[in-house]
This record gives C-alpha cells, sequence and structure tokens, in this order.
C-alpha cells in the first residue's frame, strides 16, 4: 500500500465537514486563540461525541485535493464516501479515476478500475493499514479516548475549537504528522480538516450533499464483490 492510498483513508475520519478552505501555516495555536486545559478539552469532546453517536450511517460526495510542497499545481479528484455503523466503511474514488477501498468486520479490500473493469488489488502493509482503519472507526463512533491512546492531543478555542492529533506511533508519524480539526462550537461538528504530512505536502477534503441516517445497500460494503457504480447487481468484473 502506498503513501497515498494510507493518507486518503484517513482522509475519512471527517464525519461533518463543510466546504471551507484548507487550512494552512503552522500548527502552533496563535491569537485569537487559547489552548485549553485538559478538563476543558474533554468536556468538547464529549459534545462532540453526543452528536456523532446519533449517526448510524453517512452518504457524502466528496472533492478531494492534494496540495505538494514543491509544486503549484493541486492534484484533484472526485468520490462518494459511505460508512455504515458499527464498523462498515467505503471510499470511492470516482474522477479521474476510479477505485474503491472497503472495510467491513475488520478486514480490508481495495478495487481498481482497469480496462472497464474492477480488479482488487494488493494492498501491502495491511496490517498496518488494518489497524489505521480501526482508528477512523473509533472516531466516527466518538470513541475519544481510545483515540487518545494513538495521538497526542491538543485543543483550543477561538471562533470554533481548533483540535490537533500527532501520532503517538512512529510508523504512523512517518506518513502523517498531525490531523487538524476546526470544531463550530455552535454545533460541535467538524467542519475543516487538514491533513499533514512530514515532508510538508498537504489534502484537503469538502463534502457535500450529505446524507445521515440512511439504509445503505450492504453490498456496497462486500468484500470479494462489492456493488460498483456500473451495475446494479454487484458484477465486479464486467465493464460498460
Amino acid at each position: 500500500m502506498n503513501r497515498l492510498s494510507r493518507i486518503l483513508i484517513l482522509s475519512a475520519l471527517i464525519i461533518f465537514i463543510s466546504s471551507a478552505s484548507l487550512l494552512h501555516g503552522s500548527e502552533k495555536f496563535v491569537e485569537p486563540y487559547r489552548e485549553l486545559s485538559a478538563t476543558e478539552r474533554e468536556v468538547i469532546l464529549a459534545r462532540v461525541t453526543e452528536n456523532v453517536q446519533s449517526v448510524k450511517s453517512i452518504k457524502a460526495e466528496f472533492i478531494q485535493e492534494r496540495h505538494m510542497a514543491m509544486f503549484l499545481d493541486v492534484l484533484s479528484a472526485k468520490g462518494i464516501l459511505y460508512f455504515d455503523m458499527p464498523d462498515k466503511l467505503r471510499w470511492e474514488l470516482t474522477e479521474p479515476y476510479a477505485s474503491i477501498l472497503i472495510f467491513s468486520s475488520g478486514n480490508v479490500a481495495k478495487f481498481n478500475r482497469e480496462k472497464g473493469k474492477y480488479v482488487r488489488m494488493n494492498l501491502g502493509m495491511e496490517d498496518m493499514f488494518r489497524e489505521s482503519l480501526r482508528q477512523i472507526i473509533s472516531i466516527m463512533r466518538g470513541d475519544f479516548k481510545k483515540v487518545q491512546k494513538d495521538y497526542n492531543i491538543s485543543m483550543a478555542h477561538g471562533v470554533d475549537y481548533r483540535l490537533v492529533m500527532r501520532p503517538v506511533s512512529t510508523r504512523m508519524a512517518e506518513v502523517i504528522k498531525s490531523l487538524d480539526l476546526s470544531i463550530d462550537q455552535r454545533s460541535n461538528y467538524v467542519t475543516k480538516i487538514i491533513i499533514r504530512e512530514p515532508k510538508g505536502d498537504s489534502i484537503e477534503i469538502r463534502f457535500s450533499g450529505q446524507e445521515e441516517n440512511i439504509a445503505l445497500d450492504q453490498r456496497l460494503f462486500d468484500l470479494s464483490n462489492p456493488l460498483t457504480p456500473d451495475h446494479s447487481g454487484s458484477t465486479l468484473n464486467k465493464g460498460k
């Protein structure tokens, strides 16, 4: 599994996100933000958890933009995110190429569209990949106590709440420098994210058309023959 694939699936942890722009600049909190104490932070995270736990399923379209430190060009892609409690996640790219990444009941599978067919790919580093997805599911469930075992968390208050998560694991830190989230102080929903990489690259995700608590076809999460955009039946290996 390559670096980009690991980062893309980590970005799926964003549950409630607006179309706001990527946050730029230093990780340090600057005025008018005030860093919160551990007690204050736990109160805010408890509110976020309460909101998250009321959501049983999510479908949302997204635009993904990759910003590279050494280049001016922005790499863009479009896709759809599906999440079904308690532990099913599908991250699907539709443009400029087609790719499906599925996590279900502790297992993971990836499919790329090649010559009109969806083909299952060899992930590589599957154990690390599976653990990353478990962390995502914990966040989507609002289990921040478990998340804090894997990330050092700091939080500040200003026009919104700013949450910075830095991986504890040395291996994870080689891929992700930090996850920076902005949380609306009225709704307690996550509204912005920046995914920072150690070498200065970053990824921006903007979601739209979000639907919550809807019935999702369970074939979307089939690890061997998932429902694809081309076919109403799970005909994985047939092209248009």
